[in-house]
């Protein structure tokens, strides 16, 4: 840090917890470290406490476990500086607390001690925000709401253009799996992404965000009597170039952005994917911030209290005869970067300066510069957030009854892109997907249906569906059959189903039709090809045979009642003997089932026999009922063979 120096301190404590303030007397300090950046610090300081009965409160207060706040001054009583400068005021929230007690003697038997407390705090957004890791989603949104929700007790000056745009979607995704990224991590993430300024005022105790560094304010003279050292710092040059490569079909482009100290060939390549020139462009602006050329910066050390605020966001100028014609940055208006802070009391003893607002300490001083016109903003070390995260989905699609099969495509009116929408149950928001054949190749338009459950991936700020994880309501056929099938329309009344399934361990295809009470059924079975067309005067449509279980068993008895509808339409006569023989012909099914085996050789035979007799039964409504009943029987065996 530098070289130690003496001087007296006029140093203000205060802590805050559980509602109590605890006001501790500037003596009473034995330590003081600090580390103070331009987007927060950390600090840790000790304090001995001798009178025990007024030490109770505290001693109480510091044993449970309520949020505990910090406020630390510190200012000079250098006589020798007329105008001294402000204090430099800390405000944080305890990280970590320590309690030493030592014996010095006994009173009415008891022991009476020493306490010697320790805490180390850091300010607010430290604290509160590394150990903050929400996963939501948000829609139609902006990062300056974003921020106003889980600022907790910070204050925010949100002063970005960028923070103010609204977003069609946010997502966080900082749960408690690995790696461990905190929100402190995303706004670091976030605010270095867009090259914004995230910065911390001590002195106000407010988080900036910004476009760009405040620029206001009049540089203070700082001559070198009370500096000990000052080092030149030479950041290390950027040596590669950027090129930004959008990879849409299309038209697929690739940018390239110069840097003057790039080595030829020598690039740091970004990927995109995207229809929109715009958007491309907005990437290539970006990438070209970051390879601004960081500038020079000074690390000075003091040897006395500095005469003027340095404290960061502070500025200063080298300027007096007494430095170096050549020094780097003479002259010139500097930022304070950073500050480095380390005071002992002289006085270490318990006892020291237990009442006195002031005592001497032992320091060590050195401040970080920068030019007043370096835009490159200091972060602190910061961990990616991953993403995407994956949630279950419901694909989204107005209108209709809950369980209708309905699919919604939607294109924006300035980009032409379509997209559909997803409902995420766990947030109740709706987000926008690319509408793509996702898993199909493009000969095949198969649209989500609505209320299809699927996988997104939600990433910061956009949604993709990953795949499908449910078969929606009657499309899944019983193992039993071995089946496939597929269900196209939007409800059970208005659909068409095409269906493959092994009956006996012979092949089955079938195609049904419905529309409310009109049916039209195609099969192929072993030996036969079957069609039917039906109109019922039902309101309700007659319940699908892949929505029946098991599948075998319905399937024996929709070809049973289609063969006799069949026979009924091509015959009025037939029609009527059916419907007198049914009731003997369910009597007679397991008298057939067990002849089944031994009579399926003759079953195409006996097909082709009652075809034909069909063809002539409207020329014979007027014969006996003998014949009717001979030609029924002869159907019924046809039947039976071909279940």
């Amino acid at each position: 840090m530098g070289k130690t120096f003496h001087d007296d301190l006029r140093l203000e404590l205060s802590l805050t917890a559980g509602g109590a303030t605890f006001t501790i007397p500037g003596g009473r300090i034995k330590h003081l470290s600090v580390q103070l950046a331009s987007h927060g610090f950390t600090a840790a300081v000790t304090f001995w406490t001798s009178l025990e009965k007024q030490d109770a409160p505290l001693f109480a207060a510091f044993q449970k476990p309520e949020l505990i706040q910090v406020r630390v001054a510190i200012a000079t009583e250098d006589p020798e500086l007329p105008s001294p400068p402000a204090p430099i005021v800390l405000t944080g929230l305890v990280r970590s607390r320590r309690l030493v007690a030592e014996v010095h003697g006994t009173f009415q038997d008891t022991q009476r001690v020493f306490r010697r407390y320790t805490f180390e705090f850091a300010d607010a957004a430290q604290v509160l925000w590394r150990q903050h890791r929400p996963v939501e989603l948000h829609t139609n949104t902006s990062m300056k709401e974003l921020l106003e929700a889980h600022k907790a007790s910070l204050q925010l000056a949100l002063d970005w253009t960028e923070l103010k745009r609204k977003q069609p979607m946010i997502c966080l995704g900082l749960g408690a799996d690995e790696p461990g990224v905190s929100f402190y991590d995303y706004v670091c993430w976030y605010v270095d992404s867009h090259q914004g300024v995230f910065s911390y005022d001590n002195q106000k105790n407010e988080y900036l965000f910004a476009d760009s560094k405040p620029s206001s304010g009049q540089a203070a003279p700082l001559g070198p009597l009370r500096v000990h050292r000052t080092r030149v710092l030479l950041p290390p040059p950027i040596r590669h170039a950027a090129r930004v490569l959008n990879a849409v079909a299309q038209a697929p482009t690739t940018t390239p952005i110069e840097q003057p100290q790039a080595v030829q060939g020598t690039y740091h390549d970004v990927v995109v994917r995207t229809p929109l020139a715009n958007r491309a462009d907005e990437r290539q602006k970006l990438e070209k911030t970051r390879l601004k050329l960081r500038q020079r910066q000074l690390q000075v050390a003091f040897k006395r209290y500095p005469p003027v605020d340095v404290f960061p966001g502070a500025l200063l100028r080298l300027e007096g005869a007494m430095w170096p014609k050549s020094l780097t940055g003479r002259d010139d208006d500097m930022r304070v970067v950073e500050m480095d802070f380390e005071a002992h009391a002289e006085g270490a003893g318990p006892n020291d300066n237990q009442q006195d607002l002031q005592a001497a300490y032992i320091m060590r001083w050195s401040v970080l510069l920068e030019s007043a016109s370096e835009a490159a903003v200091p972060l602190p070390a910061y961990r990616v957030p991953r993403y995407p995260i994956h949630v279950e989905g419901l694909v989204h699609s107005p209108g209709g009854e809950p369980e209708d099969r309905r699919y919604l495509i939607v294109e924006d009116e300035k980009t032409s892109l379509t997209d559909y929408r997803l409902t995420v149950p766990l947030w109740n928001k709706t987000v926008s997907v690319p509408a793509e054949p996702i898993h199909m190749p493009g000969q095949f338009f198969f649209p989500p249906y609505k209320n299809t459950r699927v996988l997104v991936a939600l990433h910061h700020e956009r949604a993709e569906l990953l795949r499908f994880i449910d078969w929606k309501e009657g499309v899944r056929t019983p193992q039993s059959g071995q089946g496939d099938q597929l269900l196209l329309g939007e409800s059970k009344s208005s659909q068409t189903a095409l269906t493959h399934d092994f009956q006996e361990d012979k092949p089955v295809w079938r195609m049904l039709r419905t529309s409310g009470g009109d049916t039209q059924v195609i099969r192929m079975g072993e030996g036969n090809l079957f069609i039917q067309v039906k109109e019922s005067q039902a309101s309700a449509a007659p319940t699908p045979t892949y929505d029946v279980s098991p599948q075998v068993e319905a399937a024996k008895g929709d070809l049973s009642a289609s063969v006799g509808d069949s026979l009924g339409q091509t015959s009025a006569a037939f029609q009527g003997a059916m419907a007198a023989s049914r009731a003997k012909m369910q009597g007679a099914q397991a008298a057939m089932k067990a002849a089944m085996k031994a009579a399926r050789a003759e079953v195409g035979a006996k097909v082709a026999a009652a075809k034909s007799g069909m063809q002539g039964a409207s020329a014979k409504l007027s014969q006996s009922s003998g014949q009717l009943s001979a030609a029924s029987e002869s159907a019924k065996a046809s039947l039976q063979k071909l279940r």
